[in-house]
């Protein structure tokens, strides 16, 4: 698993718990599955660009906000 897309989930997850939302919750906004979203918060799955500014935009960050503050 890469480092940089499980930290990716870990950070999403914690947004998502601090918007009060479920997995399948977040993920009917996103339009995909709970099963699919999972995957992303596992990070056993990379979202891509697109995905991780959608995902960005349901649990109200900026896109740029993971980047701006990973150490890697």
């Amino acid at each position: 698993m890469d480092t940089i897309v499980r930290d990716f989930g870990v950070f999403i997850k914690e947004k998502r718990l601090a918007r009060g939302l479920s997995q399948r919750e977040t993920a009917k906004l996103l339009g995909i599955s709970q099963a699919a979203y999972c995957r992303y918060e596992t990070g056993l799955r990379d979202p891509g660009l697109k995905m991780a500014k959608e995902i960005a935009r349901v649990l109200k960050f900026k896109p740029g906000e993971f980047f701006d503050n990973y150490r890697g």
